[in-house]
């Protein structure tokens, strides 16, 4: 997957917070973070 920011690989990982995890997909050059709810949002 391309980041649509800068253009670079994204690499999907777990992001853990106090009462859930959810994955998702973060450049490893810009640090640009998605998942399905950032998507939806952003249509």
């Amino acid at each position: 997957m391309k980041c649509n920011r800068c253009g670079s690989t994204m690499a999907y990982e777990q992001f853990f917070g106090s009462q859930e995890h959810l994955g998702g997909w973060r450049c490893i050059f810009c640090g640009e973070i998605v998942d399905d709810v950032i998507l939806e949002n952003r249509e």
